[in-house]
C-alpha cells in the first residue's frame, strides 16, 4: 500500500513515498533465503507473538532488547520502503525496525558506529531525520555496539529466559498481594522462594510487562530491590531505556 507524502526539502532531496506490504504480507522484502542462511534467523518474540526475521546478529540483539523493554508496545521487522531523491538520484531505503511505544512510532536502522559514519548513510539519516517526523515516525541510526552492550545484553537474555510463560490471573494477584505486604523484596528473596517454587520465572514475566521495575543495564544480583508499580513504565526513547 503507497501512502502518498509531501516531498521534504528542495527538487534535490526529498521523502517521494512510503510503501505498505500489500494484503496480508508482514514484511517489505524477504530476509530469510538460502543464500544468507549463515547470517539470518528467526526470533521467537513473547511480546509480538510470532517468529521474527532477522538478517544479522545485530538486529537479532535489538529485537532482544525491544521484547525486554515495557516501554515498547509492538515492534516488527522491514515494515515498509522508503522512496526518496538524494542529489537527482531516486533510492529506495528499507528501514530494519519499526518500534511503537505510547509517545508515537519511530523507525530503526541498525548500523555498526563505522558504516553510519559514512557519507552516503550519514546524508540518508540526514534527510530521514527531518522529513519523517511530519509523515509520522521518528527515525533513529542504532548502533550496533550499542545493542551488544554488556552487562545489559546478559541480563536481557536471562530475563527473557526466564519469562516468556504467561501467569495466571490467580497468580498474578497473589503476587500483587505479596509485593503489597513486603514492598522490600530482593531478587534473593525471590531465589530463595519468596514468591513460591516458580517465582523467578513470574518475577521474570512481570519485569518484562512492566509491572515489576528492575534495571536491567546491571547484573542482576541478588541484592537488588525489585519494586512493584502495577503498569508500564513511560520512556522517551526505547534505544536508550531499558527498564
Amino acid at each position: 500500500m503507497k501512502d502518498a507524502n509531501a516531498a521534504f526539502g528542495g527538487a534535490e532531496d526529498a521523502i517521494l513515498a512510503i510503501e505498505y506490504p500489500e494484503g496480508d504480507r508482514i514484511r517489505s522484502r524477504k530476509v530469510i533465503s538460502r543464500s544468507k542462511a549463515r547470517g539470518s534467523g528467526k526470533y521467537p518474540s513473547w511480546k509480538m507473538g510470532r517468529m521474527i526475521h532477522w538478517e544479522s546478529p545485530h538486529e537479532l540483539n535489538a529485537f532482544r532488547l525491544l521484547d525486554a523493554n515495557s516501554a515498547v508496545l509492538e515492534f516488527a521487522e522491514q515494515p515498509l520502503v522508503i522512496k526518496y531523491r538524494l542529489d537527482g538520484v531516486e533510492h529506495e531505503h528499507y528501514p530494519d525496525i519499526r518500534v511503537t511505544t505510547r509517545q508515537g512510532k519511530e523507525l530503526w536502522e541498525v548500523k555498526t558506529a563505522e558504516d553510519a559514519a559514512t557519507p552516503e548513510v550519514a546524508r540518508r539519516t540526514a534527510l530521514m531525520s527531518a522529513a519523517l517526523p511530519t509523515l509520522g515516525y521518528v527515525y533513529r541510526v542504532v548502533h550496533a555496539e550499542d545493542l551488544g552492550r554488556r552487562p545489559r545484553l546478559k541480563t536481557v537474555l536471562e530475563v527473557l529466559r526466564l519469562g516468556r510463560a504467561d501467569i495466571p490471573a490467580v497468580e498474578r494477584e497473589r503476587l500483587r498481594v505479596t509485593f503489597e505486604r513486603a514492598p522490600n523484596l530482593t531478587w534473593g528473596d525471590v531465589k530463595r522462594g519468596a514468591l513460591g517454587a516458580k517465582g523467578q520465572y513470574f518475577a521474570c514475566r512481570l519485569i518484562l510487562e512492566g509491572a515489576i521495575a528492575l534495571d536491567l543495564t546491571t547484573p542482576i544480583l541478588d541484592s537488588r530491590p525489585l519494586t512493584w508499580r502495577g503498569q508500564q513504565a513511560d520512556f522517551s526513547n526505547p534505544a536508550e531505556s531499558n527498564q
